[in-house]
């Protein structure tokens, strides 16, 4: 387009100097003539009688006016269009030609003119819309488009088909790998989840498709448990590492025998339960709060789908404080290797999971599986069907010396100092953030560790706000209450009085105590 607009330009635009050039001398030719014969112009020095004899044209304002001319040397003077002079007299058809001509070129050039006013105009207009607008995408065609009954099924050569991602082999057995584990804790939809948030090509890469056909295949195996009161709950207190330093022959022997099992032993029990077909669930899949049809809010038996051959059980822990008298052995507060050979703390392992601070009696500080949270931990992750989706044990909190082994009592804000004692808290909450991440339930087992079901109502009431007041900042809320010793605050009747009152109004809906009864939670 461009290159026809200069094409018209430059043939008719009558500003330009060719164009002037021979209209010059189209109109004027016998001009040019005398001028170049130094000769003077017909008429020059003539009287005017003379002129008005013979005018030149009759038609005035003509663009051939007073125009002289030259007559070729074969036209006869005699002619009878010749005029004195070599002029010639044109006829008014000849006028009207030339003039029919000029308005033509004027017309001519008009056209082109608003030609190229039109294409600049749109040209202007389109690269304008370019920017205002966006560019509409082509509809997608229907998930299940109806195809037509006597075409032929096969995709058509022109058709570019979609090509599948290519995946990074070692990300997509690693989510894989995630997923198996989900789904070897019996949460199929979770692990289904996983593989799907791969994104559209999932079902394509290695591995995935089968995985799929797996899980819900296994899923359709499941059951669920008919009743969640015949539940059984074992607990556990803090294991025995070191049984030559918790065996002494001092005044914690009795004690230490007849509550509390050494790491092999614990190590042992799990084993036995999972060959018996136990697997650990929570507290809470056990009873969930609902409101029902009528408004009223209670709590109704949770949804646990298990496969026919296996059974729930809760595990839990109580004191997990590490108290002076199992860590202590000079008795200047401090754990030291004249401990009884207990764990003194939990802590945040490097690998990210809850472990546990040991004194060997070489006074060495150790950290490994000493007590039951990383021992049980290690397992689960060994044996992931032993935990139904993720679950883990609870572990009850006093507070009258700390929690998880670090001082948190604000007795020890004048023992440790201000920034220690600040700094003991903020590991600790480190610890219970780290062990609620990965599934386990924190529960409180009363602050100074009283017998609820023999002390007075005052004295519960108190107790329970100390927890709040000292533990609950650290270890985050909960609706777990632990009985020390077992104690309850009723029997089988209804929970009420002051007692409960107290309780119930601190959040605490889920209470266990101890019982020799095969099931009772």
């Amino acid at each position: 387009m461009q290159r026809d607009n200069a094409s018209h330009s430059h043939e008719n635009d009558r500003s330009s100097e060719p164009w002037k050039q021979r209209q010059s001398q189209q109109q004027n030719p016998n001009r040019q003539h005398w001028a170049n014969q130094g000769q003077p112009y017909p008429y020059q020095g003539q009287p005017a009688s003379q002129h008005n004899a013979h005018p030149p044209y009759e038609n005035h304002g003509s663009p051939y006016a007073a125009q002289p001319r030259q007559l070729p040397p074969n036209q006869h003077q005699n002619s009878s269009n010749a005029r004195p002079n070599g002029r010639r007299r044109i006829s008014k058809a000849e006028y009207r030609r030339a003039q029919r001509r000029i308005w033509v070129q004027i017309g001519l050039t008009l056209a082109v003119i608003l030609l190229v006013v039109s294409l600049a105009v749109f040209g202007v207009v389109k690269l304008f819309s370019s920017f205002t607008h966006k560019v509409e995408a082509p509809p997608e065609p229907p998930a299940n488009p109806i195809l037509n009954p006597d075409a032929s099924s096969e995709p058509s050569e022109s058709v570019t088909q979609p090509e599948p991602t290519v995946a990074d082999p070692v990300q997509t057995q690693e989510l894989l790998a995630q997923a198996d584990h989900l789904a070897a804790g019996y949460d199929y939809d979770a692990a289904l989840e996983l593989l799907q948030s791969y994104g559209d090509h999932w079902m394509e890469q290695e591995g995935f498709q089968a995985a799929s056909e797996r899980y819900q295949a296994e899923k359709a195996k499941l059951v669920r448990w008919p009743d969640t009161t015949q539940i059984t709950h074992i607990f556990f207190h803090s294991l025995i590492a070191d049984t030559a330093r918790a065996f002494d022959s001092d005044y914690t022997n009795d004690g230490y025998n007849q509550y509390m099992a050494t790491v092999d032993e614990f190590r042992a029990i799990l084993e036995e339960l999972y060959r018996r077909g136990f697997v650990l669930v929570r507290m809470h899949d056990v009873a969930t709060f609902t409101t029902g049809e009528d408004g009223q809010q209670r709590y109704v038996q949770g949804d646990i789908y298990l496969p026919p051959d296996k059974k729930p059980i809760i595990i839990s822990q109580d004191d997990v404080n590490y108290y002076e008298y199992m860590v202590d052995g000079d008795e200047d507060h401090f754990a030291d290797a004249q401990g009884d050979g207990f764990a003194t703390r939990l802590v945040v392992g490097e690998d990210g999971y809850p472990t546990c601070e040991y004194i060997t009696a070489q006074g060495e500080t150790v950290y490994g599986e000493y007590d039951i949270v990383p021992i049980l931990e290690s397992f689960c992750q060994e044996h992931p069907d032993f935990s139904y989706r993720g679950a883990r044990a609870i572990l009850g909190v006093t507070g009258y010396q700390g929690v998880f082994g670090y001082r948190t009592h604000p007795d020890w804000r004048t023992i440790l100092g201000e920034q220690a004692y600040e700094q003991e808290h903020a590991q600790a909450k480190l610890v219970s953030q780290c062990l609620k991440d990965k599934g386990w339930e924190i529960a409180s087992h009363s602050f100074g560790h009283p017998a609820y079901g023999e002390i007075s109502d005052e004295r519960v009431i108190a107790d329970v706000a100390k927890w709040e007041d000292q533990v609950q900042p650290v270890v985050g809320d909960t609706d777990i209450f632990l009985y020390p010793y077992g104690s309850d605050i009723a029997g089988l009747e209804e929970y009420s009085g002051a007692k409960f009152d107290a309780l119930y109004g601190a959040g605490y809906r889920y209470f266990c105590n101890v019982d020799s009864a095969q099931y009772w939670t």
